[in-house]
């Protein structure tokens, strides 16, 4: 699974350097000299979403109260929520900010990842008016247990997604995101390479 989520990163770090080398087009929502043009997308607004992924760990250190030195792996799903709000600046460029929780059962025979929380930026430009590709970035913090003992990591994320309006105040969006932390009271460090399929609702319309 891990290759697998490495390799769709690959491919979508290379489709946003081909978008950056091409130019994108200033296809979005067309203003003429009354307001917005009919028929074209608005990507403003306040937006919630649920999705399903997938996703593997890698944790080192000393962990359960001390006791036990560990430098494990394990795969595993997540499911996740989500609630945030994005700005569309002129025809192409998009920022947004969101705040998310993954449900994880991300596990190793001795590490289990219980879940995370993470708050967030965005900024993308739209290849197509209905279609945003990003990066993102931001501070995050999960918990991971070994025999019984919980202990809470924060760290940072960093990631890239696509995201495509299906029809008028829905979408559906492919991410993937690296992670990386350090233990508040032991001397331990984790990472999460993972990927996502998230289906949202925007409130307020998505076309003009």
């Amino acid at each position: 699974m891990k290759r697998l989520i490495l390799g769709v990163a690959a491919a979508l770090m290379l489709s946003a350097g081909q978008a950056a080398a091409d130019g994108l087009p200033s296809r979005g929502a067309v203003r003429g000299p009354d307001g917005p043009v009919a028929g074209t997308w608005n990507w403003t607004g306040f937006y919630v979403g649920v999705g399903i992924g997938g996703g593997a760990q890698d944790v080192n250190g000393v962990v359960d109260g001390g006791n036990n030195d560990v430098d494990v792996g394990g795969e595993g799903v997540l499911g996740t929520v989500v609630l945030g709000y994005d700005r569309q600046f002129g025809p192409s460029l998009v920022a947004g900010v969101f705040a998310d929780y993954d449900f994880s059962g991300i596990s190793d025979e001795s590490v289990d990842h219980n879940y995370s929380w993470s708050i967030g930026a965005r900024l993308g430009g739209l290849i197509t008016p209905k279609t945003l590709l990003y990066g993102t970035a931001g501070y995050t913090q999960a918990e991971f247990e070994a025999s019984n003992d919980a202990q809470t990591f924060d760290g940072y994320f960093v990631g890239a997604g696509i995201e495509h309006m299906l029809r008028e105040n829905w979408t559906l969006k492919f991410e993937y995101r690296y992670s990386d932390y350090e233990a508040n009271d032991v001397d331990a460090e984790a990472s999460l390479h993972t990927a996502r399929l998230v289906l949202s609702y925007k409130f307020g319309g998505s076309r003009y």
